[in-house]
């Protein structure tokens, strides 16, 4: 039996907490390595289109604000991870597929409010002082890819949906599949193969959008596998007010978390480092595709642990929920200083990848000086905060988030760069790495004082009963490392 085949028709036990955690986090870690690979991909390719500058950093421009656009309702979907792995572990399998529904109806919604604002997308690039050159390809890119976001958002809604009842290998297969297609499509039309003629940004754009199809179609097939789809209720697709208001109470604030935090490093980009220039914005960006290297996989095991967290809390085990989250910050840190390192000893060269001006290589390579130092602290805030989403602790994060990012690195780095020009790019990112030290301290202290171990998102005793849901007893176990009692779940 392949393990595909395997993962859809079993919920056996894992044979140790390492392995629960490793075989869960492994597809989600490649998921994101896939995508962070594409982006790098679309970087290089467009980094050759005439030997430039500004298609690259265009597409990095207006790609991290596309993210930021769609990132609240991304917030909000990584919930539907928390609310299916809760019910999971309590054995209330028939909950999971409304939960899913509730996730696709929200994605509907939020897709459509998007569509106004496409058309007034270039006045923030041309408001932030972009070259009018920069600033065309700039929307150009954003309005295709914001204008497909309805299948982005399903495909999260449906990949989250795998990942909580224990089905990452489906996640994986389909993010595969899709970034190919993606990696090929983007060939084609950035560079004109096959007939096509050259697209450029707009290709890369398109490129993406048929990938993120490819790959949402197979999630949607993936979760109407029969042995999937009559165990979790998936075809149970009415809206259903009680679940929708479960998942806006924890998932907003987790949104607002996300929008916070991308549209803050987005402004810090385009608007922060635009005080030096286009050439500083192209170092950054280079630069920042390193950083996407190291915290895309993190998030990765940052997701496994939201769904741990959240099944362990439904079997009323948070101790495990705790062993867990603290085993997955091992794994987190540990890959992270291990980029730290290649960032620190590599910078010339892998500045050099994307451009041989040498202005742009001393900027980029100074740059990732920071983002090594940067690391540890990014790993702590990833890690914890993924373990309390998966408790449902989303609103006190999303507003440290939102004020420190905003307050520190956004508008504390612009004054800094106006204030003390002298100082060059260093300015500012000596201020957002500051940041990033503070908010990585503040998650570790929350998980630690275990607040998060008394939320309850259930409805109630009778919740299932008056939604006319069949409870199961559970089949899960704890991983054989950790029994019930076990000193080392602690």
């Amino acid at each position: 039996m392949t393990a595909l085949q395997h993962e859809l028709v079993t919920d056996a036990p894992p044979r140790s907490a390492i392995a629960e955690l490793l075989l869960l986090a492994g597809p989600t870690v490649v998921q994101m390595g896939s995508y962070t690979l594409m982006q790098f991909i679309d970087t290089w390719m467009l980094a050759r289109v005439n030997q430039g500058i500004a298609e690259p950093t265009a597409a990095a421009n207006a790609g991290m604000l596309a993210f930021a656009v769609i990132s609240l309702g991304l917030g909000v979907l990584w919930v539907v991870n928390t609310l299916v792995s809760q019910s999971y572990g309590r054995g209330r399998f028939r909950e999971c597929g409304p939960y899913l529904w509730q996730g696709i109806w929200f994605s509907l919604a939020f897709s459509i409010l998007l569509l106004p604002a496409l058309p007034r997308v270039a006045a923030i690039f041309g408001w932030m002082g972009h070259e009018p050159m920069l600033v065309q390809l700039e929307a150009k890119y954003l309005q295709i890819v914001i204008g497909a976001s309805f299948i982005k958002l399903a495909g999260t809604a449906c990949g989250q949906f795998l990942l909580a009842i224990n089905r990452p290998v489906s996640v994986l297969l389909a993010t595969v599949i899709g970034v190919a297609v993606n990696a090929f499509a983007a060939w084609i039309m950035v560079f004109g193969h096959l007939g096509v003629r050259p697209m450029g940004v707009a290709g890369a754009a398109w490129g993406q959008n048929i990938g993120v199809t490819v790959e949402t179609v197979l999630l949607i097939a993936l979760c109407c596998v029969p042995s999937i789809r009559s165990k979790f209720n998936v075809f149970a697709w009415r809206f259903r007010w009680e679940q929708m208001k479960t998942l806006l109470k924890v998932g907003i604030p987790s949104g607002v978390q996300v929008i916070a935090d991308v549209l803050a490093w987005s402004m810090f980009g385009m608007w922060v480092i635009g005080v030096f220039g286009t050439k500083a914005m192209a170092a950054n960006t280079f630069m920042f595709r390193y950083m996407v290297v190291s915290f895309m996989p993190a998030f990765g095991i940052s997701t496994a642990v939201t769904a741990l967290v959240g099944r362990y809390i439904g079997m009323g085990r948070p101790d495990l929920a705790r062993h867990r989250a603290n085993l997955g910050f091992a794994l987190v840190a540990a890959y992270m200083l291990t980029c730290g390192l290649f960032f620190f000893v590599g910078r010339h060269r892998l500045i050099g990848l994307f451009s041989d001006d040498p202005e742009i290589v001393s900027t980029g390579a100074m740059l990732l000086v920071f983002a090594a130092v940067y690391q540890f602290f990014d790993a702590m805030y990833i890690n914890y905060n993924g373990a309390l989403r998966g408790a449902g602790d989303t609103f006190v994060p999303a507003m440290a988030t939102g004020i420190l990012c905003w307050g520190i690195t956004v508008f504390g780095g612009y004054a800094v760069a106006k204030t003390f020009t002298s100082f060059g790019v260093k300015g500012p990112w000596f201020v957002a790495t500051f940041y990033g030290i503070v908010l990585g301290l503040f998650m570790l202290r929350r998980f630690r004082r275990g607040d998060w171990e008394h939320i309850h998102l259930e409805q109630g005793p009778d919740a299932d009963r008056l939604r006319g849901f069949e409870v199961v007893p559970h089949s899960v176990q704890p991983a054989a490392d950790v029994p019930v009692g076990s000193p080392a779940s602690n």
